[in-house]
């Protein structure tokens, strides 16, 4: 028997140690499941990676700040995008730069 607590006690002490690592390497909480918030914020993330700053797209060279924000989402800086992808942008956008 206190063969079998001697075993379990460094057993116990690296999952306590290594649940904290786990928890950290994502960008959700701990068992949340994904809301619409956040799926619309990695949406538009993508989106605006493909669409905006790509090497041949508007803003290619650029880095995005609030003002270059402000434009795609009052529409003055154009790509071409579906309704849900420039729904998704700009939930991206607006929790990005706090607009």
């Amino acid at each position: 028997m206190k063969l079998l607590k001697k075993l379990m006690l460094p057993a116990v002490v690296a999952a306590a140690l290594s649940s904290g690592a786990v928890l950290a390497s994502g960008s959700e909480g701990f068992s949340q499941a994904p809301n619409n918030d956040a799926r619309l914020y990695n949406v538009g993330k993508g989106v605006f990676a493909d669409k905006f700053s790509c090497s041949s797209c508007p803003l290619a060279g650029k880095s995005a700040n609030a003002e270059i924000a402000r434009d795609i989402v009052s529409g003055k800086t154009k790509a071409t995008l579906t309704s849900d992808e420039q729904t998704a942008v700009n939930a991206y956008l607006k929790r990005r730069f706090k607009l």
